[in-house]
């Protein structure tokens, strides 16, 4: 119910700033209204934004997104180093509420845990994948040293300790929750070990894996980037005549499109000293000076006292948009 509220009045806002406060209070709201109805917040939230990764990409603006990678990336940075913050504050309260033969039970039984967290996932990975028989499963087969890269990098983190400090200090009749501190101090243990043991050993199990190049995820880009650009340019017509666009404008647009797809072809064929490829590079290298150039001047303006900071401001977020798109295009091809 909240994700499709949350898709309808995305829909009618307008503003960047409104709908990334919109963005960020909406897992607040299904949280709230699951609580309130006696219902997991926590699976209310998950559902909300599996539904909105999916609505998401057809409702947000160009400057929207801008804005909210931005601050999402600041924002999981930060909240992974309060992880681990706050990993140390409840280890260090919930041993506080142990006895030493507690302590002792607790340690051991991070070391039990922890164990069967580790040997569940190899065994996991070296046997589930085999039951399935079906021809397309076994084309996606990998061998064991992936296997074991896959069975190293399960690391437990944000998610087991959200569900221990779950746990209520209380029960229904006020009496505190039996070994609650036990539970805390156990699920910290075992993030803490898989985080450290893991984490230490996972850049010399990759090397050990002797993993090839994954390319999977550039050439998806590159087949979206084509296949877009194909449609766009066959489009370009019927658009052209949608918007009553002058006929010189359509063709500038077009062998921009055309231009655009024969770099795409020619990156796409490995062919380095490819004209098109030697076109583009030098095209945008020369856009980019430019650019510096004019960040240059509205600067000297600014110092001389003919323009405003806010003008400055303006124009020198434009000159950074242009700037990362054509950075980002240059490191893609």
């Amino acid at each position: 119910m909240t994700g499709w509220l949350a898709v309808l009045v995305r829909r009618r806002l307008d503003d960047p700033f409104l709908e990334n406060v919109a963005i960020i209070l909406i897992p607040f709201t299904a949280y709230l209204l699951a609580e309130a109805i006696h219902a997991s917040g926590v699976l209310a939230v998950v559902v909300c934004g599996l539904m909105m990764s999916q609505a998401g990409p057809r409702l947000g603006h160009a400057d929207t997104r801008q804005q909210t990678e931005a601050f999402w990336s600041l924002s999981v940075y930060l909240l992974n180093g309060a992880l681990f913050v706050l990993v140390g504050l409840e280890l260090q309260a919930a041993a506080r509420g142990l006895t030493s033969a507690d302590l002792a039970r607790a340690l051991a039984a991070v070391g039990a845990v922890s164990l069967a967290v580790i040997g569940t996932r190899f065994a996991w990975v070296f046997t589930v994948p085999y039951l399935d028989r079906r021809p397309q499963q076994r084309l996606r087969r990998v061998g064991a040293r992936t296997r074991v890269v896959n069975a190293v990098a399960g690391f437990r983190g944000a998610v087991s300790l959200a569900v221990a400090l779950a746990v209520p200090e209380t029960v229904t009749s006020g009496a505190p929750f039996p070994d609650r501190d036990l539970i805390i101090f156990v699920t910290a243990g075992v993030v803490v070990v898989t985080l450290v043991l893991q984490g230490l050993l996972m850049p010399s199990v990759v090397r050990w894996a002797r993993l090839p190049r994954d390319t999977s995820a550039e050439q998806e880009r590159h087949l979206a980037e084509i296949l877009a650009t194909e449609e766009a340019l066959a489009a370009i017509p019927r658009l052209a005549a949608d918007l009553g666009t002058e006929p010189e404008i359509a063709g500038r647009v077009r062998r921009e499109y055309e231009k655009h797809l024969r770099v795409l072809h020619a990156s796409d064929d490995g062919a380095d000293d490819e004209p098109a490829l030697r076109y583009d590079q030098q095209y945008t290298a020369l856009r980019l000076a430019g650019i510096a150039h004019k960040r240059a001047t509205v600067v000297r303006l600014r110092d001389q006292r003919r323009i405003d900071d806010t003008v400055l401001r303006q124009v020198q977020r434009r000159l950074d948009l242009e700037e990362v798109r054509l950075s980002r295009r240059e490191v893609a091809d």
